[in-house]
């Protein structure tokens, strides 16, 4: 099926997009950490532009959403997001300090806000038939993105000096946007939706707890490779001696594994144990490899430990994705899934600045083990989400769980 997709010269096209886009947003993010620290930015500050992307989405993501209904265009939006970090990047390069390079990520987190036009874009030129298989074929471009990123970046880190990994960043979203006017604003068929019926609907989904709940513990299960993975495990790695390519590597461990998971889980993990036993199994395995980290200094364990911890984090994101969307009628679904991902935004956000102000006055150890306490808490709270989400009242299911591919989360 990916394949006859791809034959469309539209969706090689976009899809090639997808992957710049990825590259633009996440190329610099296994090596920038301690690149700041080697730099004299003070680990507080650190946590705090580490997690400008993540605030950046965290306020932007659903007013976009709404926005760009009532204006039934994607495709300008995607192209001013771009714009930001082709812009920012350079000056980081050029000047890179604290006020600079928390720019750079700012532009990231707003550029990353657009990925659900994406999305929408995308499915617009397939039929709706073909729409499941379609953005499953676009969910690969993250992936595949950040792979090519972290390999380019490393490479160009390791013989070149460090900052060249800035201009990665920019390439990308340049090559990126010049692309992006070989493409088509495919419209919806309908009248676009009011301001003020969009308003409604979104008052509606913000009196829905159960949708803050499951938000909640996905800000908590994405927390924790937003605060290991991109933040504590690269500096740490580093002071065993680990260079650029051991970083690059790292993270793309991190990556395969988390890739491999969300591919078990609607085929076998939901098939066989449900979705809110795959989500208890990530969050408990995502302690586990959590607490490993820093209580060795084998840089082989750490491979391990980092395959681990993709994985967990797969099987965790992976089932509270298809929560959020359990009993939810079709025309609730888009503005359902647009806060709940600016609510799981905010993990992205608060876990480099609380590993920074960690690091900075207590120490790497602590940042471990209180990223474990808070996964040990969601694991606790996550019966009671799906208790909730199986108590909304909706006027019809949705076909996802129609066709029973969620409907293990009422029994597990």
């Amino acid at each position: 099926m990916f394949r006859a997709l791809l034959r469309r010269p539209e969706a090689r096209l976009f899809f090639v997009i997808s992957i710049l886009f990825f590259i633009c947003i996440h190329s610099i993010d296994a090596f920038l950490a301690p690149m700041m620290l080697e730099q004299g930015i003070e680990p507080q500050v650190m946590g705090i532009i580490m997690g400008a992307s993540g605030l950046a989405t965290l306020l932007i993501r659903f007013p976009l959403g709404i926005i760009s209904d009532v204006a039934k265009s994607r495709k300008i939006f995607i192209q001013i997001s771009l714009m930001l970090p082709i812009f920012t990047w350079p000056l980081a390069w050029l000047e890179p300090n604290a006020v600079t390079l928390y720019l750079a990520k700012a532009a990231d987190g707003v550029t990353a806000a657009t990925w659900v036009l994406y999305n929408i874009l995308f499915i617009r030129y397939f039929d709706r038939e073909e729409a499941p298989a379609a953005v499953a074929l676009l969910a690969l471009a993250g992936p595949v993105g950040v792979f090519i990123g972290n390999c380019i970046g490393g490479l160009l880190i390791h013989y070149f000096d460090n900052n060249i990994a800035f201009l990665l960043s920019c390439f990308a979203g340049l090559l990126a946007l010049l692309l992006t006017t070989r493409i088509n604003d495919v419209h919806d068929p309908i009248q676009a939706p009011t301001l003020q019926a969009c308003i409604t609907s979104a008052r509606k989904q913000l009196s829905d707890r159960s949708v803050w709940l499951i938000g909640l513990l996905a800000t908590l299960v994405i927390l924790v490779p937003f605060a290991t993975r991109d933040t504590l495990t690269p500096i740490y790695a580093e002071t065993l001696g680990a260079r650029a390519g051991i970083l690059s590597l790292l993270s793309n461990i991190h990556l395969i594994f988390y890739a491999l998971a969300i591919a078990l889980c609607s085929t076998v993990f939901y098939r066989h144990f449900g979705v809110m036993k795959t989500a208890i199994a990530g969050i408990v395995l995502q302690i586990f490899s959590t607490l490993g980290i820093p209580f060795t200094d084998n840089m082989y364990l750490i491979y391990v430990l980092q395959a681990l911890a993709g994985f967990s984090f797969g099987m965790a994101f992976a089932a509270f994705m298809s929560l959020s969307v359990v009993n939810t009628t079709p025309d609730e679904q888009s503005t359902r899934m647009g806060l709940f991902q600016t609510i799981y935004s905010l993990g992205m956000f608060i876990g480099p600045v609380i590993m920074g102000v960690m690091l900075q006055h207590i120490n790497m150890t602590s940042g471990y083990i209180f990223i474990a306490v808070l996964s040990m808490i969601a694991v606790v709270m996550t019966p009671l989400s799906v208790r909730w989400v199986n108590n909304r009242q909706v006027k019809a299911v949705s076909d996802l769980s129609a066709k029973g591919e969620f409907a293990p989360a009422s029994d597990r």
